[in-house]
């Protein structure tokens, strides 16, 4: 019995720390991003930090969303990163890859991420706003290399350059000042009341379920046989169901 609650207090300590360090994280690149966005005309465009949305369509049914700018010109959804060195990574690739000096480290394609979020915001929108514009924005810290990012339909741009990405894009306003705050408050009604304890589990049940599928050569995504094709950049194992599925990840990789 000590046993089990020792290492039931272990684990919760690990979750603890998981989630304020994430919650650290945040408060920083809220911050960053609000400072960066200060310029921005306050009557066209508000911005929203840090937001847990009720999302059935997937597995955590939530989706934590760090930044979304409700505007005249559509919506912004922001995915912050704060990894520095060189980061390789296509918008079709699962995994992306953080190089450093001495070891590489990878992580889920941010733009699938963002993906997601959107969709999470359509749903609740679509009724309302069936025409609206949805724009993914992935922002990385200053010490990032980006050369090798290749997306076509997100933005990927430094923290320091979101203002310019956003005006950039802000071409055509499609919705009228009044229509902000409904929007705000159609988002806001749709907050997920999951704590971030618990956001924070069920990530960490998701990502080591994905794990336990893949060894067992069934595609996370959609739960057909996983098979081993070869690309433009060598081997990697992806769905039999494409392209109706386009999930893949590296051989041998248990990341």
């Amino acid at each position: 019995m000590a046993i089990k609650l020792s290492l039931g207090f272990f684990i919760g300590c690990i979750l603890l720390v998981t989630v304020y360090k994430s919650k650290f994280k945040g408060d920083i690149g809220e911050l960053a991003v609000a400072v960066v966005l200060k310029d921005l005309d306050k009557e066209k465009y508000k911005i929203l930090h840090d937001l847990k949305i009720e999302n059935p369509e997937t597995l955590t049914k939530t989706s934590q969303i760090d930044h979304i700018i409700v505007s005249t010109f559509g919506i912004f959804c922001i995915e912050t990163k704060g990894y520095k060195g060189k980061i390789y990574g296509k918008e079709s690739y699962r995994q992306w890859c953080q190089y450093l000096p001495k070891h590489k480290n990878y992580f889920m394609n941010p733009v699938y991420q963002d993906y997601g979020h959107i969709k999470a915001i359509e749903t609740i929108l679509k009724n309302d706003y069936p025409n609206m514009t949805y724009y993914s924005i992935i922002a990385f810290s200053g010490e990032a290399n980006l050369d090798k990012v290749e997306t076509q339909n997100a933005k990927v741009c430094k923290i320091k350059d979101l203002e310019d990405v956003i005006n950039e894009l802000s071409v055509s306003e499609i919705c009228e000042k009044e229509d902000i705050q409904k929007i705000i408050q159609l988002i806001n009604s749709n907050k997920s009341r999951e704590t971030d304890f618990n956001h924070a589990r069920d990530i960490k049940r998701l990502k080591k379920s994905n794990k336990e599928k893949i060894k067992e050569n069934i595609c996370p995504k959609c739960g057909a046989k996983l098979i081993e094709s070869e690309g433009k950049y060598g081997k990697f194992i992806g769905s039999s169901n494409f392209p109706k599925c386009r999930f893949v990840t590296k051989i041998n990789s248990d990341k």
